[in-house]
């Protein structure tokens, strides 16, 4: 790892896609899709060997907790993207992903078992509520690591905004109507559009007949059209008492 090294931290479902392109915009100063797919800069697909031989200054992305990266990160105090997103809508679309996806690699239980696993952490990359916890606890530990926090809801209610942040923290001068264009070509609806078109290397991961896309909807409160109000009450009250404490807070519906 290098000191002028980005790396985009979050859990499965939690915006990376989104994110990662719209750094890649800010980074490069030019409002272009990248052609590459986001997991050929995940960290935990291709490795020190697949990382030493990209062109730098490079953006990375990763589902991992930072004791699991490289420790360049923190002794070069690599600049950190932290990007959270309420869970609720994660699990709904943690639960369309696995299920479209091919079943040697996918989910065939329902909506109810899935999240249950949710809640308990039987799924790939552990448990959500556990991931934000030791995250905090391991940035908390490392003051001089510089990590900017984002918010999925925040950056849908406000794109324009929180890329400015974005391009702050990056020491990345940039101006209001390059924001503005990066925030139009990095909507949901233009990225789902661009995947369809020029990533096909995607259809091969998706069951015949899904559509395969990393991008489904990208709303926020779309968890009201899965939860009944039962599965709410119950979700709440073990997603509260895992999270008791923690300061973290979400928004779960516009």
């Amino acid at each position: 790892m290098e000191e002028d090294d980005i790396i985009i931290c979050a859990y499965a479902k939690c915006g990376t896609h989104w994110l990662w392109e719209v750094s890649e915009m800010l980074k490069s100063g030019t409002i272009q899709y990248k052609k590459e797919m986001k997991e050929t800069r995940m960290i935990e697909f291709i490795q020190k060997e697949g990382i030493d031989i990209l062109q730098k200054p490079r953006i990375l992305n990763k589902h991992l907790l930072l004791r699991m990266l490289p420790t360049q990160v923190v002794e070069k105090k690599v600049k950190c993207i932290q990007i959270m997103r309420n869970p609720k809508d994660v699990c709904v679309s943690f639960y369309n992903h696995k299920k479209n996806i091919l079943p040697s690699i996918g989910y065939d239980g329902d909506f109810v078992e899935f999240t249950e696993a949710f809640l308990s952490g039987k799924l790939p990359f552990g448990s959500y509520h556990n991931y934000l916890l030791t995250w905090q606890k391991e940035v908390a530990r490392e003051p001089n690591l510089p990590v900017l926090t984002l918010h999925y809801e925040v950056m849908k209610v406000n794109p324009v905004r929180c890329i400015k942040d974005i391009a702050t923290f990056l020491n990345i001068t940039v101006t209001d109507t390059f924001c503005e264009g990066i925030a139009e070509a990095c909507s949901f609806d233009k990225m789902k559009q661009f995947d369809k078109e020029e990533k096909h290397i995607h259809l091969s991961l998706w069951k015949e007949g899904s559509g395969g896309s990393f991008y489904r909807k990208g709303e926020v409160g779309d968890w009201k059209n899965w939860f009944t109000v039962a599965e709410n009450e119950k979700f709440d009250r073990i997603w509260n008492d895992k999270m008791k404490g923690s300061g973290i807070q979400f928004m779960y519906t516009l």
